[in-house]
This record gives structure tokens, sequence and C-alpha cells, in this order.
């Protein structure tokens, strides 16, 4: 890309983001033209109501054997529950 000469620039041109551009290369001092004082982002951040909906359940990690796994997959299986997880809380909460 050809860099803009500032020596094209008089100060009776108007002024437009190629002007702008061409006097903040050459070091001139640019905040004149912009309004600092009404300065909004409006990008980055959290949005309210972004991502995934907390479900109210606590992660916790448990060691089983081999054994139980298989039994408590064969329940979620019977039961058509969607995931291991499932298949223990619905264990849990009906029990025998």
């Amino acid at each position: 890309m050809k860099k803009l000469s500032t020596k094209s620039i008089s100060p009776r041109s108007s002024t437009t983001a190629r002007t702008r551009a061409a006097k903040f290369d050459a070091g001139d001092d640019v905040l004149d033209y912009f309004d600092t004082g009404r300065v909004t982002l409006n990008h980055g951040g959290a949005r309210p109501g972004a991502g995934r909906p907390r479900l109210g359940k606590a992660r916790k990690m448990v060691n089983l054997s081999p054994t139980a796994i298989r039994r408590i997959e064969t329940y979620q299986r019977r039961h058509a529950l969607p995931h291991f997880s499932a298949a223990v809380e619905h264990l849990a909460t009906h029990q025998r």
C-alpha cells in the first residue's frame, strides 16, 4: 500500500478519513476531529443473558468401579436417560 504524502493535504481541503489517517501517520494531533467526551464502547465484555443458562447443579468428581459404571449405563439405556449424570441423579432421587 502506498503511503500518503502529507504535502498533498492542504488546510482548505475537506477532512476525510484518509486525510485524518495521513495526518495521524505524520505524527500530527488529530484529537480535535473527535468528540472525546462522548466516547462509548459497543463491543467486548459480557452481555446480559449471554451464555448457557445455569442448571442449579454442582459439579462433583467421584471414582466408580467399572462394574458400577456398567450398571449405571445399563440403567441409563433402560430408562432412556440422555446422559450418565442424568442416570446418577435419577438413581439418587428414585431410591428403591
